[in-house]
């Protein structure tokens, strides 16, 4: 999870640059944000608030009004190694759009409600509360990453669309989402379509970051289990093992235990759109390991626009973690009850048992902790993998330097990998930081260094200058022309081999962790072909009226009123 303490604001940040605009306007929110706190505190703030948002969403989207049921949901939708892999490879904006899932469906739920007039017995919420409110979940999922805007967007509008449809408001409330959807998307949306030379394709990543299986359960059972991470450095450790087996067996039986509850409990049509998102996001998951599937897949991503989308495929299995916390908390509820009669009643031969009062209490307490108990190593930072770190004072020392310089220019970083371990770091391999550490565009190489193959970058700046970093020639005079003012040689890798190379170089630092060469000719304006300024920015403004105006409608009492309970008037009756 890569911050710096002061991210640059640039053009870039709104995809207005040559690069992917793959953390639009996600880091934009970062910089601003960090203007008005320190940077270390905005990401202990991400991080606290995406667990606790999606474990109080789960809570709220059950259906049920015992406190221990909510629990549970909640427990099972933040502990699983779903959130364990995903935290351990920094992927903290997917994470916050699976955090607004579980709000982004209620809203979903409520919107339809509202647009079908209620029913017997149930308390029909306010539409502009239920619209408000779908519009901040929709958002907060797209400024988290791109893929976790739209699997929230797809989870809303099938519930938005599922049967039955009575015809009174059915086309609306679809359109509504839709439309929803996609203005809240478009910041990095539009860039994306309008990017000269569209997104790359890259249809060797579809193999490369397929769903694997962790366990003897195959891709589909590691999948269910919220697990199948294509990355085996972070599987969580006794992932699939016998032990764990026996926990997940009495977790999914709880599971299959609450899910008969779900359609009897929300507003028809909600469970199906639900369980209809749910096996989606599996079908989608697995896909590449189906035989007659795997062809669609890369058809899919070599052809199809924005078919690499698809690429990552475990990330799909968000949705059924929604629907499986919330049927774990009503199978919780379901039990209860049952576990405290069979207490009370004698087996043969034996003595009436008087009621004990800490049956229930302890029962609850031990399903709620099932999911503990079953990753433990999601504790303490899962087991001690993640901890804060700070930078070394160098990297302060080479961004105060360039920023002096009034010449302009990029800074070329070595070694030319993407992703780097540093002694700093404890040897943790993590993105390379000075592509959001300095004021001047850094240039790297993005391509994506796997075991046993490579997945080409996207950035043309960085292709452009490849073929002259893997050379063995000086690099001094090929780096006017390229547009190069600066050198930057993190002092890790294969660092030492670029000594000869970087003769003609100015030096201007040389610290334990980096050294800093400026290139003594002025360097020359490249121009990069980038998407289109206007249409860009009216996306950006279109999708900044719509929600802000959202935060600040006022809420209908009604809606208030439900927002607060996260339940429907028949939940608990039936």
């Amino acid at each position: 999870m890569v911050f710096v303490p002061r991210l640059e604001l640039g053009r870039n940040l709104l995809g207005l640059e040559a690069a992917v605009a793959r953390a639009v306007p996600g880091d934009l929110l970062v910089a601003l944000a960090s203007r008005l706190v320190p940077a270390d505190l905005v990401q202990k703030l991400v991080l606290l608030g995406a667990l606790v948002a999606a474990g109080t969403g789960a809570a709220r989207l059950t259906p049920t009004r015992r406190p221990a049921a909510q629990a549970a949901a909640a427990a099972l939708y933040v502990w699983n190694p779903f959130v364990y892999e995903r935290l351990v490879m920094g992927h903290w904006g997917l994470l916050i759009s699976y955090a607004a899932l579980p709000s982004a469906a209620l809203a979903a739920i409520d919107l339809r409600v509202a647009s079908s007039g209620g029913g017997a017995g149930l308390r029909v919420p306010h539409p502009t509360g239920a619209g408000r409110r779908l519009v901040l979940a929709l958002a907060v999922a797209a400024a988290g990453s791109p893929p976790g805007g739209l699997i929230a967007a797809a989870v809303a509008l099938c519930v938005a669309a599922a049967p039955p449809w009575p015809r009174a408001g059915a086309v609306r409330r679809t359109g509504t989402v839709a439309g929803v959807a996609l203005v809240v998307n478009a910041p990095w949306l539009v860039p994306s379509l309008l990017r000269p030379g569209g997104v790359p394709v890259r249809p060797e990543g579809a193999a490369a970051f397929a769903s694997r299986p962790d366990g003897p359960l195959g891709t589909v059972g590691s999948l269910v289990g919220l697990g199948g991470i294509w990355n085996s450095l972070a599987v969580p450790p006794g992932l699939g093992s016998w032990p764990w087996l026996a926990g997940f067996a009495v977790v999914l039986a709880v599971v299959i235990t609450g899910l008969p509850l779900l359609p009897r409990r929300l507003p028809p049509g909600a469970a199906g759109g639900l369980l209809l998102s749910a096996g989606l996001g599996l079908l989608l998951a697995a896909a590449y390991a189906i035989p007659w599937w795997r062809g669609l897949v890369d058809l899919v991503v070599a052809h199809v626009p924005g078919g690499g989308l698809v690429r990552d495929a475990q990330k799909f299995v968000a949705p059924l973690a929604l629907v499986e916390a919330v049927a774990f908390g009503l199978g919780v509820e379901r039990l209860l009850p049952a576990l405290a009669a069979r207490w009370a009643r004698p087996g043969p031969g034996e003595p009436s048992r008087p009621p004990a009062r800490w049956i229930g209490p302890a029962a609850a307490a031990g399903l709620i902790a099932a999911p503990v108990l079953l990753l433990p190593a999601l504790a303490w930072g899962a087991a001690g993998r993640l901890a804060a770190v700070s930078y070394p004072d160098a990297f302060a020392e080479a961004r105060t330097a360039m920023a002096a310089d009034p010449v302009p220019g990029a800074v070329l970083v070595l070694p030319w990998h993407l992703h780097l371990g540093f002694p700093w770091n404890g040897g943790r391999v993590v993105l390379d930081p000075a592509q959001r550490w300095f004021t001047r565009r850094a240039v790297g190489n993005d391509d994506l260094e796997l075991v046993g193959m490579t997945v080409p970058g996207e950035d043309p700046y960085g292709t452009r200058l490849g073929p002259l970093v893997r050379g063995a020639a000086p690099l001094e005079p090929a780096l006017p022309a390229a547009g190069v003012r600066y050198v930057l040689v993190f002092k890790v890798a294969d660092w030492a081999a670029y000594g000869p190379r970087l003769s003609g170089l100015a030096p201007v630092l040389d610290r334990p962790d980096l050294a800093l060469y400026r290139v003594p000719a002025r360097p020359a304006e490249v121009q990069l072909p980038a998407p289109p300024v206007v249409p860009v920015l009216a996306a950006d403004a279109l999708a900044a009226v719509l929600v802000l105006g959202a935060a600040a409608a006022p809420l209908p009492a009604g809606a208030r009123k439900l927002v607060s309970s996260g339940r429907y008037p028949q939940g608990g009756r039936r």
